[in-house]
């Protein structure tokens, strides 16, 4: 019933390259709690439907609309068709257009997609360090590290980015027992060669390794549900790394093999991280912060508002994490 609410509507979505292509199975559907029409709360609650998707999935207000009616028209297609499927009631499907009408869907930019999973989207990334990443034919990218360890940066290269929304969806696919480590690395220089003022240092020591300008000149989303136990690094998912670290508790982990949704907003030097929908960390990247540990290394104030966008492959040979739908966009 949900492809007969698209197909009825499809005339009037925008171009296949200008939308962002739903997950095809919603494997990490939208969970926030209410419906949100970008950045308007509707406060209408976000049901969960029988495909396995939200309200927020289908309501697709991320596609970059020709204009506010388009949108709308959707709206109204798509929920009368669940209305009659008897997924929503009435009084919902009216609230729901209110809100449509209300919102600023169609008058602002929508995300940009950075990854659809396809060749072209990922010709657009470039690798800095020691691994890499792989292209599956499944249109996802996965980590991989280098023969002798090490990690780097695959980074998107035609665009910096200022405020922002990045939302992306990551699967840890680690080997065995064990839990994969990587990062979204965000606001930093390009990483084609030595960048002044960013030094390629892990506390002081040079590493030769280009990917550690967007470590010591841009801030780290970390990804990593491992447990708080050995030698396991204690900074989890949705730590902004090193200044604003979270447990595993804090970071509301999920089992291996699950694919997640993680936004990142950044506006001014505030910092917001959402897992699943929900928020799990705030960070004010004020002047003057250390690095904790490594106090011969740049401190926040090297963090600047502009920046590049990253994914982080780690340095062993389990840390194998995947990412698919990389979308951003500007709140400016």
């Amino acid at each position: 019933m949900l492809v007969a609410a698209a197909t009825a509507t499809a005339s009037l979505a925008p171009t296949a390259a200008s939308a962002v292509p739903p997950a095809p199975t919603c494997e990490a559907p939208d969970a926030r709690p209410t419906v949100v029409l970008l950045d308007d709360d509707t406060r209408i609650a976000n049901q969960s439907l029988s495909g396995g998707c939200t309200l927020n999935d289908v309501l697709d207000d991320e596609a970059s609309w020709r204009s506010h009616g388009r949108f709308v028209v959707h709206v109204l297609g798509v929920t009368r068709d669940l209305v009659k499927d008897g997924e929503i009631s009435r009084s919902t499907a009216l609230r729901l257009w209110v809100a449509a009408a209300r919102s600023e869907v169609g008058k602002v930019p929508g995300y940009q997609m950075l990854f659809d999973g396809t060749p072209e989207s990922f010709a657009d990334w470039a690798y800095a360090g020691v691994g890499g990443f792989d292209l599956l034919p499944e249109g996802v990218i996965r980590s991989r590290v280098g023969a002798t360890g090490g990690f780097g940066t695959l980074w998107y290269t035609p665009e910096e980015y200022g405020d922002f929304s990045l939302r992306l969806q990551f699967r840890d696919d680690a080997p065995g027992e064990g839990r994969g480590n990587s990062g979204v690395q965000v606001r930093f220089p390009e990483l084609w060669g030595p960048v002044e003022g960013c030094p390629t240092t892990f506390n002081g020591s040079e590493t030769g390794n280009l990917s550690w300008i967007a470590v010591n000149c841009g801030h780290e989303i970390q990804i990593n549900d491992s447990p708080e136990t050995g030698g396991n690094d204690p900074r989890k998912t949705g730590s902004i790394y090193g200044f604003a670290d979270l447990d595993l508790a804090a970071a509301r982990s999920t089992d291996k093999g699950v694919w997640n949704d993680l936004e990142i907003r950044v506006v001014g030097q505030h910092y917001t991280v959402l897992r699943n929908g929900e928020v799990i960390n705030e960070f004010e990247n004020v002047p003057g912060l250390p690095f904790p540990g490594r106090p011969n290394d740049p401190d926040s104030s090297s963090r600047g508002l502009t920046g590049h966008i990253g994914l982080q492959a780690h340095g062993s040979a389990g840390d194998v994490v995947s990412f698919r739908n990389v979308r951003v966009r500007p709140l400016c």
